[in-house]
């Protein structure tokens, strides 16, 4: 764990990261060495505010090294990409490509089937442009492109 206000009493810092590390008050006491004759020993540690304060510390330590955001991931990929690509690597580049296509531009999605068998016999025509709207904004297209999707005759869903 980072630095930050290490606690002066070893054994308070020992429990506060067994504690940040998802250790219940009683396995985190243990950890720490410490032997309660009682089984709610720790509840004395767990009220006290440095304590408190120093998990509470490790937790945000914790959450910001390992916060990796969608951004860094996608230049992530594209290094990759751009790697696999210099390397003569096809396949690495392919799936590094794809990755990006998918997340960046909803390409490469896998196609599924709506419906069964009979399902759209009975709907009326606004009611199957609907169902298309809905599938289509559900797949991440563009409102202005599922508003003017073509449909048979030419004319658009509106």
């Amino acid at each position: 764990m980072g630095s930050g206000n290490v606690l002066g009493n070893v054994r308070h810092e020992l429990y506060a990261i067994a504690r940040a590390s998802g250790a219940s008050g009683k396995d985190a006491y243990k950890a720490a060495g410490y032997t309660g004759k009682t089984p709610s020993a720790y509840v004395s540690l767990e009220k006290r505010p440095t304590i408190r304060r120093r998990i509470e510390e490790i937790l945000k330590q914790t959450a910001t090294q390992s916060e990796l955001s969608r951004r860094d991931i996608l230049d992530r990929i594209f290094q990759d990409w751009e790697l696999a690509r210099k390397l003569g690597q096809c396949a690495s580049a392919l799936k590094a490509g794809e990755l990006l296509g998918r997340e960046m531009h909803k390409m490469f999605t896998e196609r599924k089937e709506i419906g069964g068998p009979g399902d759209f016999d009975n709907k009326s025509e606004e009611e199957l442009k609907e169902i298309l709207k809905k599938e289509l904004h559900d797949l991440g297209w563009n409102e202005d492109i599922v508003t003017n999707f073509p449909i048979k005759g030419g004319s658009a869903i509106n």
